[in-house]
């Protein structure tokens, strides 16, 4: 094969492998029967560059030119891309292609059958693919938001791929805005600022086009909610605005628009008016039952009030019948965690990141379960596999959880001074680095350090933090109204939660009054 150029996804053109659609610029691939599949961007290279050989043998080399930029990769890099196509093809491909190995010479892809799979050059042209993209969304209706940050929260707001209990317009989506709808989940999935800009872009486009499609100004709203929430300060009231606007085009084509209320809600202060936000979603939820998005936003409140059981429960309901995506896979590791459900988070987490290896969310919840129930030394190793990494994350960010990945295995004191001095550093940098240094204290049993920092978090006391969450070029941001309480009922803070001063900090935070008001206890006075 030709090996001259690099695969751009952008401008790939989709072909067929048996019964499946390739789909390599929204980096999906569709069974005929409505499934959906999505992989990695080098994942879907690899497959485009098989596809590209018309059955004959690419060899690492040519991989490594076309997909890796000519870069030298190790094996590993590309033992895993190839493992990951291979549960692909016996998963939503149930045979319909297979990456056969040639020892010492490359990989061929063969389609069911034995017959070599359909060129991307000699794929149905552009028309043809668009409109099966139409069809299958057709088929599908789902679309999907995520909030920046690694868990979903009402402030963020999160779109979950949806299956609508009504069929008839105006909830489905018209055929000329169809894949650009899917175009705008795709990218929006990926939780970054980047994904979410893009995607802000798209549905701007579809409103556009179809300006009576309420759920389309349902979409655009909730993603302005979003970005009102979790942008920088600088944009929140243009932000607010549009959001408001965008609400009100939607409920005045669809009255109640499910979209359209939770895009309300994801714009309310989310800490000590947890009751209210309940309240909202379960009215929501009462118009539209069963709607992943907002079964995931209540689950979401429901963690955050130390309600665990229930919101694993929830969130498994929700993902039942929903494709997998980064956020739903890393959200349901976290409540089944959180609900003590151990060998089903460790059996969620496996696939999440047999799926999602290197999206940052994926993995750090992958670093930081190993981390916390009793294997710190494969989490150590996991961090110093660099190849393994997220990208776009910085070193420091690598070296700070090494650092208590190495106390919790040696327990010398040296180590867990080191650990928390770096840490408490970075705490007062960011609310990001401050939720995950509270939970570094607390399992570290440096109670007062953890309290120190939960003071500081929540009441601006002791010392100031920061509305970014980690770094500038993240862009991401947890205001002070929309400050997170799901990790306070993690295993991670279980020694917080045995201390006296917790009930004084769950009086202080409004938990309290909203549980004695909702008639319900968390999960950890039940016993």
């Amino acid at each position: 094969m030709s090996t001259a150029a690099r695969i751009d996804l952008a401008h790939a053109e989709g072909f067929r492998l048996g019964r499946i659609d390739v789909r390599p610029a929204l980096r999906t691939l569709a069974r005929d029967d409505g499934a959906i599949d999505i992989v990695e961007p080098r994942v879907m290279q690899v497959l485009v560059a098989l596809a590209r050989a018309n059955g004959t043998i690419v060899s690492r080399d040519d991989l490594s030119e076309c997909c890796w930029e000519g870069r030298v990769v190790g094996d590993d890099a590309i033992n895993r891309v190839i493992s990951r196509l291979r549960r692909a093809a016996e998963g939503i491909g149930e045979g319909s292609f297979r990456i056969e190995t040639v020892t010492k010479v490359g990989y061929r892809l063969v389609v069911d059958g034995g017959a070599p799979a359909a060129s991307p050059e000699t794929a149905a042209s552009p028309e043809t693919a668009a409109f099966d993209q139409i069809r299958q969304f057709r088929r599908d209706r789902r679309a999907m938001l995520i909030g920046s940050g690694a868990a979903i929260t009402l402030a963020g707001g999160w779109w979950g791929w949806r299956r609508l209990t009504r069929p008839q317009p105006p909830t489905t989506p018209p055929a000329d805005v169809a894949a650009l709808m899917m175009q705008a989940s795709v990218a929006a999935q990926q939780g970054t600022a980047e994904g979410a800009s893009q995607s802000l872009g798209l549905l701007r486009r579809i409103v556009e086009i179809e300006p009576g499609y309420a759920d389309g100004w349902g979409f655009l709203a909730l993603a302005y909610a979003g970005a009102s929430t979790s942008g920088p300060a600088q944009t929140i009231a243009d932000s607010r605005t549009r959001a408001n606007e965008a609400i009100a085009r939607a409920e005045a084509i669809d009255p109640g628009n499910a979209y359209a209320r939770l895009a309300r809600i994801a714009m309310m202060p989310s800490l000590g008016r947890w009751a209210e936000h309940e309240r909202a979603l379960r009215d929501a939820l009462a118009v539209h039952p069963r709607n992943p998005i907002l079964m995931g936003s209540l689950a979401g409140l429901l963690i955050s009030t130390g309600r665990c059981r229930e919101s694993a429960d929830l969130i498994t309901s929700a993902t039942a019948s929903a494709p997998p995506t980064p956020g739903l896979v890393y959200t349901r590791v976290q409540a089944l965690w959180a609900a003590q459900r151990l060998d089903e988070a460790d059996r969620a987490m496996e696939n999440a990141f047999s799926l999602y290896p290197s999206h940052f969310a994926v993995w750090f919840t992958r670093f930081y379960l190993l981390l916390y129930s009793g294997h710190p030394e494969q989490a150590l190793a996991m961090s110093r596999n660099v190849e393994g990494r997220p990208t776009g994350i910085p070193e420091r960010n690598f070296t700070s959880i090494e650092a208590v990945a190495e106390a919790m295995i040696s327990r010398r004191p040296a180590d867990v001074d080191k650990a928390i001095a770096t840490n408490l550093a970075l705490a007062k940098q960011g609310a990001g680095f401050a939720e995950n240094s509270m939970q570094f204290a607390s399992a570290l049993g440096r109670l007062d350090t953890a309290f120190e920092i939960a003071d500081a978090y929540y009441f601006d006391r002791g010392f100031a933090i920061g509305d970014l969450r980690y770094t500038l070029e993240q862009r991401s941001y947890t205001r002070r109204g929309n400050r997170r309480t799901q990790f306070l009922f993690y295993p991670s803070t279980t020694a917080m939660r045995g201390d006296p001063r917790f009930e004084t900090l769950v009086g202080e935070l409004g938990l309290k009054a909203y549980w004695a008001k909702a008639g319900v206890l968390p999960d950890y006075k039940k016993g």
